[in-house]
């Protein structure tokens, strides 16, 4: 993709004012999910690798630091790089990551790799994960997460959308389905919800769309 919008990692920025924006992986896997591009994901698993910690299945939030709280992993990009893990067939990468979850009482703190309870994960990201390495017992919270994410804070989008990844990436059609209805009913559509996040006119998602 050939984008003003493309930042120096190759990933896609929401605004043309933005350098390397720190939701990006979650930008360029919405658009993946919605129209395949092999560079676009290469260089999402290329941003990943190149965040990845001594410890296995922990990664920092970008493959470089600022020295502030922005370092540490947020539950949207941990969904974003599993997200794009999932897409490009690195199971076992997912697994590590799990894993990681798992043994740290489910706290994900990439500065120290000690378990840390104010690093704790969000239940949205934890059954994600747990989804996407394979443990299906997650599936019922998943769903509850993604459905409920569509019911609350009617005139929020940013979460709307990371439960359209969600259930897109784990393909869960009858959550889906009940997503739409709700999103219909209050936004119309989804492409609504997407167009009221990427507010540029030019925004690669809204051409797509």
């Amino acid at each position: 993709m050939n984008s003003p919008y493309i930042n120096s990692y190759g990933l896609l920025n929401a605004k043309l004012a933005d350098d390397v924006a720190e939701n990006s992986p979650l930008w360029s896997l919405e658009y993946l999910l919605l129209k395949h591009d092999s560079l676009l994901l290469e260089n999402l698993v290329t941003f990943i690798r190149s965040s990845h910690t001594q410890y296995p299945g922990l990664y920092n939030q970008r493959p470089f630091v600022t020295d502030s709280p922005d370092d540490y992993m947020s539950p949207d990009q941990l969904i974003a790089f599993v997200g794009a893990l999932k897409l490009a067939d690195a199971s076992l990468a997912i697994k590590h990551i799990w894993r990681y979850l798992r043994s740290h009482f489910f706290t994900y703190d990439n500065l120290t790799g000690k378990t840390n309870f104010d690093r704790t994960m969000q239940l949205s990201a934890i059954s994600f994960v747990g989804v996407c390495a394979g443990k299906w017992w997650w599936l019922p919270l998943l769903s509850a997460v993604c459905i409920w994410s569509c019911i609350t804070n009617k005139t929020q989008t940013s979460g709307r959308l990371k439960a359209w990844v969600m259930s897109d990436v784990t393909g869960l059609s009858l959550t889906r389905k009940v997503m739409d209805f709700f999103v219909n009913r209050h936004w119309g559509s989804w492409k609504n919800v997407f167009f009221e996040y990427f507010k540029e006119e030019e925004h690669p998602i809204r051409s797509l769309l």
